[in-house]
């Protein structure tokens, strides 16, 4: 059966992704770019959250983070309602600018969270830039500033100058086999895959059994289901649950 309860003070490893709604462009300049880190700190001292890695593209942004159990709605919500404020103002428009508020993936174990971390930071070189193309990269080769950058140094190798070379090996080299971050080649899954998707992880034979479940097993299913890539409305519509229950349930 599924966990019904963890302790709070235990935390979780996420790579989160947020993207502008409409693929709208989320940085148009250096300023904005500054804009967001600066709010990106300032949460992360003020909640207390742990940031391995983060990257700002156009319009979406990548982040790898630790976050106390049940924190990281509240933290995302805080950091994308300052950055749309700011927004807002600048360029004189209203309405939603994130889409979907933000996606999310645990981060289980040691070949994942490298996966991610060498993920994130080639996204620039990917698109035709540059690892360092307003990405944490430099903060693992010169000197951290908003980054915790020792917990993977010290992942990869003993001593500074062998875990910054094999950092940069990890990131620039070929990639190694058998490694997957989760958000690559992501795709809508058909209904049918969806089905067998709740019906695995919920432990039912059928999609609305999942509304019987009890109260915290329920949320672990849905917050499991959404870190996989479902949408709110596709669980929402196939188990006839509220959608504000799927909502609640992101993490």
């Amino acid at each position: 059966m599924p966990r019904t309860s963890r302790r709070r003070s235990e935390s979780d490893i996420y790579h989160v992704m947020i993207r502008g709604i409409n693929q709208v462009q989320l940085f148009y300049d250096d300023e904005d770019r500054r804009a967001f880190l600066d709010r990106l700190e300032r949460y992360k001292r003020e909640c207390g959250f742990a940031l391995y890695a983060w990257c700002l593209m156009g319009n979406h942004v990548h982040l790898l983070l630790k976050v106390d159990f049940g924190a990281l709605s509240a933290v995302m919500k805080r950091l994308q309602l300052s950055y749309s404020g700011y927004y807002d103002r600048k360029y004189d428009r209203s309405g939603y600018l994130f889409q979907d508020r933000f996606r999310s993936k645990p981060v289980d174990g040691d070949a994942y969270f490298l996966a991610a971390l060498r993920y994130i930071h080639r996204n620039p070189l990917e698109a035709g830039g540059k690892v360092d193309d307003w990405t944490s990269y430099n903060e693992y080769v010169q000197a951290p500033s908003i980054a915790d950058t020792e917990f993977a140094l010290m992942m990869l190798a003993d001593g500074e100058d062998p875990a910054v070379g094999a950092f940069r090996e990890l990131i620039e080299g070929d990639r190694e086999p058998g490694l997957s971050c989760g958000f690559e080649g992501s795709r809508r899954r058909s209904d049918a895959e969806a089905k067998e998707a709740i019906c695995r992880l919920a432990g039912v034979d059928h999609c609305q059994q999942l509304c019987d479940m009890e109260r915290g097993s329920q949320r672990y299913v849905l917050g499991r289901l959404r870190a996989s890539g479902l949408s709110i409305r596709q669980i929402a519509r196939l188990t006839g649950l509220n959608r504000n229950t799927v909502e609640r349930a992101r993490e």
